[in-house]
């Protein structure tokens, strides 16, 4: 008699491993083939939403109507977007140059003495960024955009002086192309010559040559045509709860005042080396100076009592008003 025969566990064992190898094979091959029928399914159904997608709208009455009631749609959306962002940007004003001149005055003016009163520094010279209009006029064209653009630099020196930042260590913008003498008519010859260049590019199908007909391109406006940009740079030093209260502040603006895009933000610490662990620590009584709470003394902070430098560049956004639609052209009659 075998030893296998002589002894039954091993056998039942031998046994058990067997029907385990058999059923693993099947749960894997059984797992492959749902997978393979998986992914064919999903590229079939892919092929047939892009073929649909693609497809020109098949012309009966049940299609048009439901292909305008979502271009319908869209606009609306679209409108909704433009009325809730044109909430967040300063009117453009007729003023002449001399009016402009007296209201950059005024406002400096009135930041100085606000800044006085915060025990705020503000930069030598202050002038928020336009000391060339303090003794100059600027062009009449230009003006409307210099006014929006002074009230939104009002508003941020008066919202770090309002969060209680210790210095504004810096204010300045940047002269935009618009400010220069003859900047409207050379904005007018550019978009001239680009509709030219535009109109001299035409696709294939419009010679009768459909076959080697160039794809469209796909409709995307350019930044310019949507939103203009006004950029401030500026730098403040304060504490740690001044600093996050003012970048809050100029981030999360309410309806009725400004929009600004952080392009650049860097922080520095003034205090580049912790605190010494082994400093001895002695225990004493001291009043709070936030919640004029006595308190024990018992440790020393690490950080978050000293003073921290903020670098920003941001801009100020004022949204161009939407171009109405195009009314679709007729087509040619066939000869």
């Amino acid at each position: 008699m075998s030893k296998a025969k002589q002894n039954t566990f091993l056998t039942g064992y031998f046994a058990a491993l067997a029907v385990g190898a058999i059923g693993l094979g099947y749960l894997a091959w059984s797992a492959a083939s749902g997978a393979t029928e998986a992914a064919e399914k999903y590229e079939t159904t892919k092929s047939q939403l892009d073929k649909l997608q693609k497809a020109k709208v098949f012309p009966k009455p049940e299609n048009v109507e439901a292909k305008k009631k979502q271009v319908a749609g869209f606009t609306e959306q679209v409108a909704a977007l433009n009325d809730n962002l044109r909430k967040y940007q300063p009117a453009l004003e007729t003023m002449d140059a001399s009016a402009f001149q007296a209201k950059l005055q005024k406002l400096r003016d009135g930041l100085q003495n606000e800044a006085k009163n915060a025990n705020v520094k503000l930069p030598d010279n202050f002038d928020l960024g336009m000391g060339t209009y303090l003794s100059a006029f600027p062009e009449t064209e230009a003006v409307p955009r210099l006014n929006a653009w002074l009230e939104g630099l009002n508003f941020v020196v008066s919202t770090l002086i309002s969060k209680g930042v210790k210095e504004i260590n810096f204010l300045q913008r940047q002269e935009l192309p618009f400010e220069k003498k003859g900047a409207s008519a050379d904005a007018e010859k550019t978009k001239a010559a680009a509709a030219a260049a535009a109109a001299k590019k035409t696709p294939a199908a419009a010679k009768g040559n459909a076959k080697n007909a160039p794809k469209a391109e796909p409709a995307v406006l350019a930044e310019s045509e949507v939103l203009e940009r006004y950029p401030i740079q500026v730098t403040f030093t304060g504490s740690n709860r001044a600093i996050n209260d003012s970048l809050t502040a100029l981030s999360n603006t309410t309806p009725g005042t400004f929009f600004f895009d952080y392009r650049v933000l860097r922080v520095e610490n003034e205090q580049k080396v912790g605190a010494d662990t082994s400093t001895r620590i002695e225990t004493r009584e001291e009043t709070d100076p936030e919640s004029n709470k006595p308190f024990r003394h018992d440790s020393i902070f690490i950080f978050g009592r000293e003073n921290v430098t903020v670098y920003l560049n941001l801009d100020l956004i004022r949204f161009t008003e939407p171009k109405a639609p195009e009314a679709p052209k007729a087509p040619a009659a066939k000869k």
